[in-house]
């Protein structure tokens, strides 16, 4: 141990000052946002308003092929970002995807970005299973 004492102290610097340890620094953590969640039934009777939420789905295109809400509007939640100024300000979003775990992340970005949002709950998968209608295949022309 004697040659590693001496090489550790051949390159000690002997003018460096003690090290004090600093204390931790706090960490302010960031509000947890809550988003809202609508039932399947709670969203059939909001389309029936007067101004109904509009409804945004946010899968990707192959799987919006396969199945979609009839009157939502597809934006896949990558392409949000550079849409997010399409969206109404004045107007209630309901997001959704296939099971309801996607639409809740974006619903919660829409919200830090001031709109008003919430998730559909169980998604389309939910929606089809529980009366909701539904369109398959290859898109109409009237769209």
């Amino acid at each position: 141990m004697g040659l590693w004492n001496f090489i550790s102290n051949l390159l000690k610097k002997k003018n460096d000052p003690p090290r004090v340890p600093q204390p931790p620094v706090a960490v302010e953590e960031e509000p947890e946002i809550m988003v809202p969640e609508v039932t399947v039934e709670e969203l059939q009777s909001a389309l029936a308003q007067v101004e109904p939420p509009l409804v945004i789905d946010v899968r990707e295109p192959h799987e919006w092929r396969l199945v979609r809400m009839t009157h939502a509007r597809h934006l896949p939640m990558n392409d949000l970002p550079a849409q997010v100024e399409t969206l109404p300000r004045d107007r209630s979003l309901v997001i959704l995807c296939a099971h309801g775990s996607r639409s809740y992340g974006v619903a919660a970005w829409l919200i830090e970005q001031g709109f008003e949002a919430s998730s559909l709950q169980g998604g389309i998968t939910q929606w089809a299973s529980r009366g909701g209608i539904v369109e398959q295949g290859a898109p109409s022309q009237a769209k």
